[in-house]
């Protein structure tokens, strides 16, 4: 079976979530979109020309591909 390959946004303190499993990535990569590849065993990130390898500690399916949009400024002053 080939990896599902989703996106997610990196919060505020340096996570994302993928299959209810947090990953820490670090603060420097906040705001910043990654790809991830699932397979049975293994979460694959990339970012910035790197390549993190993590063992994945969950079997829940990948339920949502694309990654969150960023909140908008309101106009109120």
């Amino acid at each position: 079976m080939e990896p599902v390959r989703v996106q997610r946004r990196v919060s505020a303190v340096g996570t994302v979530m993928v299959c209810r499993q947090v990953v820490c990535l670090g603060r420097p990569y906040a705001g910043r979109t990654v790809t991830v590849h699932v397979a049975e065993s293994t979460l694959t990130v990339e970012l910035d020309g790197q390549v993190r390898v993590i063992q994945r500690t969950t079997d829940t399916p990948v339920r949502h591909v694309k990654a969150n949009k960023p909140h908008k400024v309101s106009d109120v002053v």
